[in-house]
Formats: structure tokens, sequence, C-alpha cells
């Protein structure tokens, strides 16, 4: 086992820190603190919130962003197609890509 994530569940996660923020600087103090979703400014709660990961955020100070799970699923799809256009391994053979195939687990994640 090369120790890349193996479930669903796990690449998804993964893909998280992959997704960029919005400029910090223009968000409020709930979405820099993970209270509010960095995206749509929804208040999120431990069972609605995906955890961004810490960023560096405005002035050097540590963020800690979280987003609610349409907000992930939408920018997951954006930066997927993004993704798959410009990346090399993506060009030679579109299975090899753990990034590609990660974030299309988090576009499809909770969908019925």
């Amino acid at each position: 086992m090369d120790g890349s994530p193996s479930t669903r569940a796990e690449r998804a996660a993964s893909a998280l820190p992959m997704l960029p923020l919005p400029n910090t600087r223009t968000l409020a103090g709930e979405q820099l603190r993970g209270a509010a979703c960095v995206w749509c400014a929804i208040p999120l709660t431990g069972e609605s919130a995906r955890d961004l990961g810490e960023r560096p955020g405005p002035d050097g100070v540590t963020i800690f962003p979280r987003g609610c799970a349409d907000c992930v699923r939408k920018e997951a799809r954006r930066v997927y197609r993004l993704h798959k256009r410009g990346c090399e391994r993506c060009t030679r053979n579109e299975e090899a890509c753990l990034d590609r195939r990660a974030l299309w687990d988090l576009a499809l994640e909770g969908r019925r």
C-alpha cells in the first residue's frame, strides 16, 4: 500500500485542502474562524460544516475556515474541471491522477 487514501470518503477528505478560499481580506470574522461558510456565509454547526484545514489568513494570522456541504461540492466541481484541463497526469492517464479522483469524490459527496 502506498499510503494514498483508499476509500471514497478518505479521498474526498484529502481534496478539501485543494479548494481555494475567497479573498480572506473580504471575509467576516465568523467566516475566518469557521462559524460561517467561507463562500455563502451561512452559519455552520459541527454537523453541517466541512473543515477546510488550517490556512494562512490576512496579516499572517492563521484561520480555520469551513464550508457548508453545498458550497464545498460546488467548489470541488469547479476545481475538478480546472484541474483536469491543466494536469499533465490527467492528460496522459486520468485514472493515474489521485488528485482528480479525490476532487471528483468530494464533488459527489452526499449525493444520492
